[in-house]
């Protein structure tokens, strides 16, 4: 991890010394400014203000949702992932250049909706298997909480220089629940029968525990901006 981290961070700060001497007013042309972008964490919209040369007021809203097959405990299982979220955060330029240090904090939907359904004609609960006809499938949601801390570190040239149009590239992590929330019931004949409801509390647990491998979700974020 270090090989990676050190040079990455080396790199952001020599193309931040880089560009200081092309350093204006930090009030030309403007404090303002607007972004859009692409990342780990789905299409991004911003809204940005400069205190001065070091401290950027950022707020921003993120939108990502997908489908994904996944097994946990042996149970096959389809997840729609949910990561629709708006935040804010202060990005520190501490050499009043392009990199920065960035945290603040994201609020929103942060969920999987899973739902394991019957291959073959039986369905496996917690390494037991049902017959389709008794349990026709298992639905719940992993929940990584709805408001979480987020950091990193990156590069933004929209303050520095007189221009307008500027790039903004960051690396960093969200730090969710963990372990994650899971929740999961049966739906079948059977589904009030008491041996099977232990099993699907087991298979919760699982479902949880692998999950857990997302509550540290990496951000990789690259965007253009304008300045006004």
């Amino acid at each position: 991890m270090k090989r990676i981290v050190l040079p990455l961070i080396a790199g952001l700060v020599a193309l931040g010394l880089g560009s200081a001497a092309s350093a204006q007013s930090w009030s030309d042309p403007g404090r303002f400014s607007v972004g859009v972008g692409v990342g780990s964490n789905g299409g991004v919209g911003e809204v940005a203000y400069e205190i001065d040369p070091h401290f950027i007021l950022r707020g921003q809203g993120a939108f990502l949702d997908f489908s994904h097959h996944f097994t946990s405990n042996d149970t096959a299982y389809s997840g729609s992932a949910h990561f629709n979220t708006g935040g804010l955060s202060l990005d520190w330029h501490p050499f009043a250049n392009t990199f920065l240090i960035t945290g603040g904090f994201i609020s929103g939907d942060r969920k999987v909706d899973v739902r394991g359904q019957p291959v073959g004609g039986s369905i496996v609960i917690n390494h037991v298997t049902y017959s389709a006809a008794d349990i026709g499938s298992v639905s719940g949601q992993i929940n990584y909480g709805s408001t979480v801390p987020v950091a990193g570190i990156g590069f933004d040239n929209t303050y520095v220089g007189n221009h307008h149009w500027g790039v903004r590239a960051l690396v960093g992590v969200e730090f969710g629940r963990h372990p994650p929330t899971a929740s999961l019931h049966a739906n079948g004949p059977l589904a009030s029968n008491p041996i099977v409801i232990a099993d699907v509390q087991a298979e919760q647990q699982s479902l949880g525990h692998d999950g857990g491998a997302f509550s540290y979700y990496p951000i990789g974020q690259l965007g253009l901006t304008y300045r006004f």
